[in-house]
């Protein structure tokens, strides 16, 4: 079913003209990211998500911050 799914995200992405990876972790990652640049408490994220476990959330979102930094890095470089 997953994969399914994930092809149907890529079909749709390059519908869109959207040349970068796409799948349903990436999707995921940025709807997480997008509610939390817009102020969204992270126990609504969790719910959004699915999580049943707020460290489980926490976690996800450590990750992200994690990349963002790395990102911004790279641009310095």
């Amino acid at each position: 079913m997953l994969g399914i799914y994930n092809k149907k995200l890529k079909e749709l992405a390059k519908l869109c003209g959207i040349t970068k990876n796409v799948s349903s972790y990436v999707a995921r990652h940025s709807f997480a990211n997008c509610l939390k640049q817009k102020g969204v408490a992270t126990d609504v994220i969790s719910e959004s998500l699915g999580h049943q476990n707020l460290a489980v959330t926490q976690a996800y979102l450590k990750e992200l911050d994690t990349q963002i930094v790395d990102k911004a890095l790279e641009v310095l470089l």
